[in-house]
């Protein structure tokens, strides 16, 4: 069909849909939506921080929640997904109209990725659907319309999919076959017992098959499922898959059957493990003998799975579980010394803080915190070993990293001094890190040599010297530390970054405005007022004012006390994104100002287009 007709077709049946006004409609599932809550009239920032601090799994220096934003704490917005609701009655007439074949499968896949990012009910179109996979002449049409089904969850259409998934290839089962194995659908049985006895039964097939017959409880099929499994000639992938199988379907005579299999090559030994994946005993006591086989891969599989069954049944592996080579295993030796914590475990554990392994050192930190908090009687031998080895000459980076994080999430405030100590390592994980910790819990006895460090980085930054992005990180966190103590001295560094040729990045700039502010905060100070105002408004210069300076000067207004900024702040609430935070931080300083909290911003909701067949508006 040429272009011009297909505009032509589609304007045909745009005269039949709904008002564009009612056009969107919301996802299936929609987000919980964060709250904003009112400050005290009082509030005053100082102090240290003693709420919770939300890490990431790996956590980066570079992106550790700043003080600033943690008291208060502006929750990130929530965007819904919409669809237009005029789009799913428009693919479903082109199936049942459509005379283009290209058009009519576009319209198909279209309907299949609605129902897969669950954007809308595609079950308007079933029944369109079900006469396409059922009687289309063209195969790409037909698969085309059972995946759409399939992914829709439309399970009356079960025994049109079985049919498909026949004659199907490989690529076209992958995309009907999970829903039917999700369903328990019986009535596939046959069909998937069919491909255990086949020997041209393509890997992805027969894994289907052995799902299939999983999930519909066919314990007929355990005995093929075993002997394919015990069959050294076999497809290593069909000996997994039908091992896996055996073992939901019959615990017992898995069990039975991993024991010739547990004393012999890698691949029988990870088989033996398939087998042994049940909830019954004496399969997880003997699946914990493989913990300590030779092979990396069989006691990787080995721990994580006994973990989840039975991680007492570890105890006796810790030893060499914390030191062993893979990382997997040592992550898991890690969780399993948390469940079951004493004081050499809460030693292990800091030790693997200087693992090699990134993943392993931040699993380890956070069970050290976990077991902190469940145990207290273990926090002060925590709190010690990590503090002892925050040394300014250790070469261990990690361990010194992680140990500071360790601190700041246990609250231990009493370390700023040592920390301070650490901003000159050698490296930035360690120094960018230790200013957070030093701005998490400020102590006014590192006053004089905190302004001598911001000045120092300052002066660097002026100079265009080599790293100067993390001497902006470590500056922009005494910043906040600098604010926090009301460090008067610094204030004609913090106004120089009224400035957006300030060296330095616009986080720090952010810092240096908010620190001044509350400095000054409750004074009213109106000339100060208008600087932030100004970086509020910079909107449509070249470049605009950097988002983070203009949320933070947001908050400096509520800091100083500004009634006479409410007009800009109002404007800021009705025409900033959403997604900058400004509104939210907009309606949460007003109470400062003695004004109502504004009403909560609505949920942005984002149109999900991509479309190739849309309405003629």
């Amino acid at each position: 069909m040429k272009p011009r007709n297909i505009i032509l077709f589609l304007a045909g049946y745009s005269v039949l849909l709904t008002p564009y006004a009612s056009a969107f409609q919301p996802p299936v599932q929609a987000p919980e939506r964060n709250v904003v809550v009112a400050p005290d009239p009082d509030y005053s920032p100082q102090g240290g921080f003693f709420g919770t601090i939300s890490l990431s799994p790996i956590v980066r220096y570079q992106d550790l929640p700043m003080r600033m934003h943690l008291d208060p704490l502006i929750p990130e917005p929530v965007a819904l997904q919409v669809l237009d609701s005029r789009l799913v009655p428009l693919w479903e007439r082109m199936l049942r109209e459509g005379t283009d074949a290209e058009l009519v499968e576009v319209a198909v896949q279209s309907l299949a990725r609605v129902a897969e990012m669950k954007l809308a009910d595609i079950q308007p179109a079933e029944k369109s659907l079900q006469a396409l996979a059922q009687n289309s002449e063209n195969q790409r049409l037909r698969y085309a319309a059972g995946a759409a089904l399939a992914i829709g969850d439309l399970q009356s259409s079960a025994p049109l999919l079985i049919k498909l998934a026949e004659t199907g290839n490989d690529a076209q089962r992958l995309r009907i076959e999970p829903s039917l194995i999700r369903w328990k659908t019986a009535a596939a049985q046959e069909l998937w017992k069919a491909r255990l006895l086949d020997a041209s039964t393509t890997i992805i097939s027969f894994q289907l098959a052995t799902e299939g017959l999983a999930s519909v409880n066919h314990g007929e099929s355990v005995e093929v499922l075993l002997s394919i499994t015990a069959d050294s000639g076999g497809t290593y992938p069909k000996r997994m898959a039908a091992a896996r199988a055996a073992a939901i379907l019959s615990s017992d005579r898995a069990f039975s059957a991993a024991e010739p299999l547990s004393r012999s090559n890698v691949q029988d030994r990870m088989l033996a493990l398939a087998l042994l994946n049940t909830e019954k005993p004496e399969a997880l006591v003997k699946a914990a003998t493989l913990c300590a086989d030779s092979s990396d891969g069989v006691a990787s599989v080995a721990w994580q799975q006994v973990f989840v069954g039975n991680s007492e049944l570890l105890h006796n592996h810790l030893e060499i579980g914390r030191k062993h080579r893979d990382a997997q295993v040592r992550m898991t030796a890690a969780k399993t010394m948390r469940l079951w914590p004493n004081s050499d475990r809460a030693k292990w554990l800091q030790e693997l803080l200087s693992d090699i392994h990134i993943e392993v050192r931040n699993v380890a930190r956070t069970m050290l915190v976990l077991v902190s908090a469940e145990h207290p009687e273990l926090k002060e031998q925590i709190v010690a070993q990590a503090a002892a080895l925050l040394k300014p000459e250790s070469a261990d980076w990690q361990g010194v990293e992680q140990s500071l994080l360790v601190l700041a999430q246990l609250q231990a405030t009493q370390f700023s001094a040592t920390a301070f100590a650490l901003l000159g390592h050698a490296r930035d994980e360690v120094v960018v890190t230790a200013a957070w910790l030093i701005q998490l819990f400020p102590d006014d006895a590192i006053r004089s040599q905190v302004q001598t460090e911001i000045e120092q980085c300052e002066a660097k930054l002026s100079r265009r010297e080599a790293s100067t992005n993390d001497i902006s990180l470590r500056e922009m966190m005494l910043l906040q530390y600098a604010g926090l103590v009301r460090l008067k001295e610094l204030q004609p560094i913090m106004e120089q970054q009224f400035s957006k040729s300030a060296p330095g990045s616009p986080e720090k700039r952010a810092s240096a405005l908010w620190a001044l502010a509350v400095i000054h905060e409750k004074t009213v100070n109106e000339e100060l007022a208008k600087k932030y105002e100004e970086r509020i408004q910079d909107r449509n210069s070249m470049p605009p004012e950097a988002m983070p300076v203009r949320r933070s000067s947001v908050m400096a207004l509520g800091l100083l006390r500004c009634r006479n900024s409410v007009p800009v702040l109002m404007e800021a609430y009705t025409i900033d994104p959403q997604d900058t935070r400004i509104p939210d931080t907009v309606r949460w300083v007003f109470p400062l100002l003695g004004q109502p909290m504004l009403p909560e911003i609505a949920t942005a909701e984002n149109g999900v287009g991509g479309w190739r067949i849309t309405p003629v508006d």
